[in-house]
């Protein structure tokens, strides 16, 4: 098969050689073109799935800071409703050695730090 290439090759004028040489280049900027053509596809593939990842990801840590706030006003309005009730208690107490032991002992309920063991 070398030998009738050779020969093939020889056989050629200058014109000849110089339309295979061109036919043979062509085909092979083709060939490169294809091959980058595939790997720039599989980037913008891989570039929209990271990106649906992050989406995704951004969506779920949304709904988690939404929970999360959530929560917190509950227990905030918890915390502002048993306050409002407090104050309304120690107000209607007339002793005043009485008011100040519950209002320590709603205080230590509240907010136990504030309390000595």
């Amino acid at each position: 098969m070398g030998r009738g290439m050779i020969a093939f090759w020889k056989a050629l004028t200058a014109t000849g050689r110089l339309i295979v040489a061109a036919l043979t280049l062509i085909a092979l900027l083709c060939f490169v073109m294809a091959a980058l053509t595939m790997c720039s596809a599989k980037t913008e593939a891989r570039k929209a799935d990271a990106g649906q990842t992050l989406a995704e990801g951004r969506t779920r840590a949304a709904q988690d800071s939404n929970a999360v706030r959530d929560g917190n006003d509950a227990a905030n309005q918890s915390t502002r409703d048993q306050v409002k009730e407090d104050q309304d208690a120690l107000r209607r107490e007339t002793d005043p050695a009485v008011r100040d032991a519950d209002a320590r002992r709603r205080l230590c309920i509240l907010n136990p730090g504030a309390c000595a063991p």
